[in-house]
């Protein structure tokens, strides 16, 4: 038992060096692939197992579903406007105590090895790193043994005749690059009569073959499957890159737009406080005479409403926050706070013509669909191959042991075996019909591949217009906050001349100004960065950040 176990452990222990090695390897070549082009490869740790509540080999998990009886429901007690209107006052000063201080590049940092898209994003490229060792493996010297035992027992008038026969089988295999394989046997034969003390029959076979094809299945088709294989590589490592840059864009998008809410919050805290103003000096004057009690209510009623939007606003920001963490892998019940950034890019002036160009030649995704149309012109000659007759040549050495000696060979006795296979191609409607199929993928591989180069184009013109729309925007938007700020200030300088009306209306015209010249700076950068994406110019650091092409800094 002792040894056994020591067995057991022995094989358990070469098992797991087994899969270190080929996790060393997948890091080895992702690592290799990535730094060709200059990309950043992914340090991907494979993290298997976990702790189950039930069993896997359950077949009838639980279900929880309780009853209406057995679930609480408690009514809540009456609005208390005073309390919510004093809670929304202090949000942002709880918010700032209360939370931690998150930046964009901390964000970036973070999403950068936590978030889940980032994590199948490596999964995708480390399963097409495996599928490329595992092909290798089949290209390389194959190593095979097998023990077969077997027991005989016959019996004659009572009596038993038993005999043990033990067969081991090691095999070599490697194939060829131009198709076929050659292999080397080793095969050794052990039988003994267990009533007897001699040993009845032992030998040993050496053999070597080998198998080439001549037509179908000989030359560059039969390294189909490892030449896709290493191109497949190039496509994951180029797809993950181009993953890295749109991710960066997405999370860069997702935070500005959490600043822009915030500052929309701030925003709406002044429009609060100015209409709280408004409607305790319409009370006061409405109580001194001077003016309706229409205009009294009005007042508080605009000032309520805006309490009422304020506090709807404090809602989609802390949801938003919420799906923000969720996205790059921060704890949920961790509180964080933005801070406001700026990406620190400037509008650039460049030739349309030459950067639509620049975009045909550094778009990732691009070269690897124009890649794959050499993938379907491969597709359509190996579809080609198969119209070829079947003929093999397959010649082979054996050579036997000394008659119980099973490990003495004296080399003189060695039989020899060649032979020629021809399989006549009489019925090939299948295969051409296959060659048909795959021309057309071909035809349609290449009509994508144009129409993609003319999205691409789009692409680039688009986001080079939408800059300058952007450009005119924030500058409109600037303006607008001016013209509100004059109109309020000449309002406050006079209000007794303004109804009530026209005073809540420029506190809300400067709030929605101020709003939208946030959201048009927002804008305004995310714009360059779509440029720069569709372009193929935006770049991205291990961790994360930005690396701006020269001359792109603010």
């Amino acid at each position: 038992m002792k040894q056994f176990c020591l067995l057991l452990f022995c094989l358990l222990t070469c098992c797991d060096s087994g899969f270190q090695k080929i996790d060393r390897r997948v890091n080895e070549i992702m690592a290799e692939k990535s730094h060709s082009f200059g990309a950043q490869n992914p340090d991907v740790i494979l993290r298997t197992g976990g702790v189950f509540a039930d069993s896997i080999e359950n077949t009838d998990p639980d279900t929880i579903n309780p009853s209406s009886e057995n679930l609480e429901y408690v009514v809540a007690g009456g609005l208390d406007a005073e309390a919510i209107a004093q809670s929304l006052d202090n949000a942002a000063q709880d918010l700032s105590s209360a939370s931690e201080p998150l930046s964009l590049s901390e964000a970036l940092l973070w999403a950068n090895t936590h978030a889940r898209e980032v994590e199948f994003a490596k999964y995708d490229y480390l399963s097409t790193t495996l599928a490329l060792l595992g092909e290798l493996h089949l290209w390389g010297p194959r190593f095979s043994n097998t023990v077969t035992t077997a027991l005989d027992a016959n019996t004659t008038s009572g009596l038993y005749d038993t005999a043990l026969e033990v067969i081991n089988d090691f095999r070599i295999t490697q194939n060829l690059q131009n198709g076929g394989t050659i292999s080397a046997t080793a095969l050794s034969t052990f039988a003994k009569d267990l009533h007897a003390s001699s040993t009845d029959d032992s030998a040993s076979e050496l053999g070597i073959s080998i198998e080439i094809p001549l037509l179908k299945g000989a030359g560059v088709v039969a390294r189909e499957s490892l030449i896709q294989a290493k191109r497949n590589l190039v496509y994951a490592a180029r797809d993950f890159e181009r993953f890295r840059r749109v991710f960066y864009r997405d999370i860069v998008s997702d935070y500005l737009s959490l600043v822009v809410l915030k500052q929309s919050l701030n925003n709406a805290q002044m429009g609060v406080d100015s209409l709280r103003q408004l409607a305790l000096r319409q009370t006061a004057l409405y109580q001194s005479g001077r003016t309706r009690l229409y205009d009294s209510a009005d007042a508080e009623n605009q000032a309520l409403a805006a309490v009422a939007r304020l506090s709807q606003s404090w809602e989609r920001y802390r949801l938003a926050v919420d799906r923000f963490k969720i996205r790059i892998g921060w704890p949920l019940e961790s509180q964080v706070d933005v801070i406001p950034t700026s990406i620190g890019v400037v509008p650039p002036s460049v030739d349309v013509s030459g950067a639509v160009v620049k975009a045909l030649q550094f778009r990732l995704d691009l070269q690897n669909e124009f890649n794959q149309l050499g993938d379907s012109q491969r597709g359509v000659e190996n579809a080609k191959n198969e119209l070829l007759p079947t003929a093999t040549i397959t010649v082979g050495a054996t050579t036997t042991s000394q008659p119980d000696k099973p490990a003495k060979f004296v080399g003189k006795d060695i039989d020899y075996l060649a032979g020629l296979s021809i399989d006549l191609p009489l019925d090939r409607e299948t295969e051409r019909i296959s060659v048909r199929q795959k021309q057309i993928s071909l035809e349609r591989a290449r009509r994508q591949y144009r129409e993609t180069r003319d999205i691409v184009a789009v692409e680039v013109r688009s986001s080079l217009r939408n800059i300058e729309v952007y450009q005119f925007t924030l500058d409109l938007q600037e303006r607008n906050v001016e013209i509100a700020v004059l109109g309020l200030d000449s309002i406050n300088a006079d209000p007794d001349r303004v109804s009530v009306l026209d005073q809540t209306r420029a506190i809300s015209d400067l709030q929605s100004a101020k709003d939208a010249r946030d959201s048009a700076r927002r804008d305004l950068e995310l714009s360059i960065v779509n440029y720069l994406l569709h372009a193929g110019q935006l770049r991205i650091s291990s961790d994360g950040e930005l690396v701006l092409p020269q001359g792109t800094h603010g």
